[in-house]
């Protein structure tokens, strides 16, 4: 009876392991700010290269569904003709990943994922931190590959909160409509 025992529980602790991932991921982001087209032609604001790094869980669903809750210190912001705008936080994004696995060894696939975040610090030279939104909250779609233990992503990102509370209208006529969108690429490893 030991013995069944004993077994039942070997192959249940690698059913779990099977089921159950563990991983660390990093990568950079490559971000700019909406509602600014009349600066943007101007050449007024241009692209962010920050970066992010983290831990994520990945759960394998059947049908090649996988689903990978991360939890990130993300960097984005945006430059201007003479400063940069940046911001850290700590964003949780929940990816839901479609894919056909290939051998075993390379698993192709897409993914949505909605993200909610904190703001951690604010660094901007005429924008103090009590005009950032803290909360934070969007959407992604993506696509990557799975190589072994490896994993390669390319996601676009879309805030859907906007990125400061007031709109500072003698500085900025628009600004209260303003959020970051960018992509970022990332490399995870999957223990």
């Amino acid at each position: 009876m030991a013995v069944v025992a004993l077994l039942a529980a070997v192959f249940s602790i690698n059913a779990y392991s099977q089921t159950f991932k563990f991983g660390v991921k990093a990568g950079m982001d490559f971000t700019n700010m909406s509602g600014f087209s009349e600066m943007k032609d101007k050449g007024f604001l241009k692209t962010y290269t920050g970066f992010h790094v983290g831990g994520l869980m990945s759960i394998n669903l059947p049908l090649g569904f996988e689903v990978q809750p991360e939890l990130l210190y993300v960097q984005q912001g945006v430059n201007t003709e003479n400063a940069t705008i940046k911001g850290g936080s700590l964003r949780l994004p929940v990816n839901i990943q479609w894919g056909i696995s290939l051998f075993d060894i390379v698993k192709p696939y897409v993914f949505v994922s909605p993200f909610i975040g904190y703001g951690l610090f604010q660094d901007g030279v005429f924008i103090g931190a009590e005009e950032w939104n803290k909360f934070q909250y969007g959407v992604g779609l993506g696509l990557g590959v799975n190589v072994w233990k490896f994993q390669v992503a390319f996601k676009w990102n879309w805030d859907l909160n906007k990125s400061f509370k007031t709109d500072l209208e003698a500085m900025v006529d628009n600004l209260k409509t303003a959020k970051f969108n960018g992509g970022s690429l990332s490399l995870a490893y999957i223990f």
